[in-house]
């Protein structure tokens, strides 16, 4: 007697049914997607106790006649493709022709069916596999599913279902998915007689975002737009600063279907690069459209999984545009001539990915006439300053109300320090017309008025006050200028004459050496002298100052905690990271009216300000009529 046999049908319609049927939830999605294919405006699905005990789900679709109900039912039958090229365009939610047959093995199935009310309904009923019922009836155009006592007949399926509230969190989770990806159709869902949600069609994307995820969420959240001939988008997205600690607010969509793509993914955070705080996420809402061509959902019966033919294009039009999209969002609401300020939530909140935005793109402002008196007397003047531009440059009528200020005269050259806001050399900085900086010259519409605590700089606007970290909005302007430098081949190096000795553990030893030609590029000589000690003996003249050997084993760590992505860009930019951070200047570090005019000028001249590498905010707004608010100017 042979060993192999051939299964019974039976037997592998519950086999299969395991891949497709994992819980309550699995049965909603493949009958929702049924009812979204059949042209349904309406979708209205009642479950009980988490959808264990019953599962319905009725449509207004097209329906079906009779015919069609009972091969429906068959493994592998499906309206939907019918060659081997359909499988390669495919633009319906499902294909497989599994479903249906998969659900009513393992349950007690009914489908009501009718496409032309005149010809009448048909029913059928099925328990675990079998056929036990078929009639006409009348019945409305539409279709609807029942399926009671999910895995009655595999008690192993049963016994792994969470409970009433999980099965149900799940079923909720994914209407509100569904919902998202066709704000064409009306969603309702009924648990135990309760209705949870009614949402109505005809919404736009960010009305249902607003439908399904409150005030608080879509509030938060800007929209994009983009689009090629490849590849197009649109969606919202959360600036830096409401990102969260958790990713549950990230919905990716490909062509209306709710998908898990790294690529998308991975290409929405690298537009975030640098401006995330360590384990903090950003909201996302994106629906992406691709050329059924260009993408492959048959991964995993789940279709949620899909491939994409050139995930590096669409890595890369997204990383751009996004990131255009962000610079373009934070120099809207800061350092803008005419500028209303505000509420976040008041700026205007619609960003088009259109042309990038330029370097300096600032108006500079004409220093006032008047003169202004100093705030402080006895200012210790520790570092010397980018001098402003002379009034002669510019144009009377450009005045504004708000110009830099000349409050403190500049130190006699003999006791000047280095510059701590620009790369220039000391004998430059108070040049004649000299360019001291790395980005073109512009004057903020903040005027200084002071330092708090010794780390944070205040200034007014004309409806607003601001508070400035000295420490992350000058990081920010150094690892601008490092990687201009490093980018431009310009990068300044200062040899030791006295090498720096570092022992490293043999693990970071490697990953230094794995990257020995990366380390040179950016100014380092690093030698293995033997064992696990390496000699140091050449450092960007940026951190001449700085310690060399807390910059290096810092970046190893980095590397070490999250991997290394292979990406080059990646490495160099923490790398640019540590030299900003060890070479910017240091809370508790007292700076003049100048220095902190200075400070905010060359911020202003930056086409991303608001956020350090390290993703902190450089800088807080507070409107007048906060304060008005405050101090009960007005209710």
């Amino acid at each position: 007697m042979p060993k192999v046999k051939i299964l019974s049908e039976s037997l592998i319609n519950k086999i299969a049914a395991g891949e497709v049927v994992e819980r309550p939830a699995s049965v909603v999605k493949e009958l929702v997607e049924n009812a979204i294919d059949a042209q349904a405006d309406q979708i209205f699905v009642t479950i009980k106790n988490g959808g264990k005990d019953s599962i319905s789900v009725l449509d207004n679709g097209c329906g079906m006649n009779a015919e069609d109900a009972k091969l429906a039912i068959e493994r592998h039958a499906t309206s939907k493709i019918s060659t081997h090229e359909d499988l390669d365009c495919i633009n319906t939610m499902g294909f497989r022709g599994e479903a249906l047959a998969a659900i009513s093995a393992v349950s007690r199935f009914e489908l009501t069916t009718c496409c032309d009310e005149k010809e009448g309904g048909f029913q059928l009923r099925i328990a675990g596999g079998k056929l036990i019922h078929q009639a006409k009836v009348g019945f409305p155009v539409g279709t609807r599913f029942t399926i009671e006592n999910l895995f009655f007949n595999t008690p192993a399926r049963q016994k792994f279902m969470k409970s009433a509230s999980t099965e149900y969190n799940h079923v909720y989770d994914l209407v509100i998915r569904l919902a998202l990806g066709h704000p064409n159709i009306q969603f309702r869902l009924t648990h135990n007689k309760t209705m949870v949600l009614n949402i109505p069609k005809g919404q736009d994307f960010r009305q249902r975002v607003e439908h399904c995820f409150g005030n608080e969420i879509a509030g938060d959240l800007i929209e994009c737009e983009h689009k090629e001939s490849y590849l197009s988008f649109t969606g919202l997205i959360s600036p830096p600063s409401k990102s969260r600690a958790s990713k549950r607010w990230q919905h990716t969509f490909v062509n209306e279907r709710y998908v898990k793509c790294n690529t998308i993914n991975h290409g929405i955070y690298e537009a975030y690069k640098t401006l995330l705080m360590k384990n903090m996420h950003p909201m996302f809402f994106m629906n992406v459209t691709l050329m059924p061509q260009e993408l492959d959902v048959n991964v995993h019966p789940a279709k949620t999984e899909i491939r994409v033919k050139n995930p590096t294009l669409i890595h890369t039009i997204l990383s751009d545009q996004l990131s255009r999209l962000l610079r373009a969002g934070d120099r809207k609401q800061f350092f803008q001539p005419g500028k209303v300020s505000g509420s976040p939530k008041q700026a205007e909140r619609k960003l088009e990915g259109a042309a990038p935005v330029n370097r300096g793109s600032v108006t500079a402002s004409v220093p006032s006439s008047k003169p202004v008196v100093p705030l402080f007397e006895n200012v210790n003047e520790q570092m010397g300053f980018v001098p402003p531009i002379a009034q002669s440059q510019f144009p009377q009528k450009n005045k504004k109300k708000f110009s830099p200020p000349e409050m403190v005269a500049p130190l006699p050259r003999e006791q000047a320090v280095e510059n701590p806001f620009s790369f220039a050399k000391r004998e430059d900085v108070f040049g004649d017309d000299k360019e001291t900086s790395h980005f073109e010259q512009a004057y903020s519409p903040y005027q200084v008025i002071g330092q708090l605590q010794k780390k944070y700089i205040l200034a007014q606007g004309e409806e607003s006050l601001i508070l400035v970290d000295q420490h992350a909005a000058h990081e920010r302007i150094r690892f601008e200028e490092i990687r201009k430098e490093f980018y431009s081949q310009s990068m300044a190096t200062l040899p030791l004459m006295i090498p720096i000795m570092l022992e490293l553990p043999p693990q970071d030893g490697l990953l230094l050496e794995q990257h020995q030609d990366s380390w040179e590029k950016l100014g380092f000589t690093i030698d293995h002298f033997g064992g696990n000690d390496y000699s140091i003996k050449e450092v960007p003249a940026i951190l001449k100052d700085a310690d060399i050997s807390q910059v290096i084993r810092q970046v190893l760590d980095e590397m070490a905690q999250f991997g290394k992505s292979g990406k080059l860009e990646i490495f160099y930019n923490e790398v640019f990271e540590r030299m900003a951070c060890h070479s910017a200047i240091r809370a508790a570090q007292i700076l003049s009216i100048k220095e902190m005019q200075s400070l905010l000028n060359q911020l202003a001249g930056l086409d991303l300000d608001l956020y350090c590498p390290h993703g902190r905010p450089v800088l807080i707004e507070i409107s007048v009529n906060e304060l008005d608010k405050r101090f009960r100017r007005i209710l």
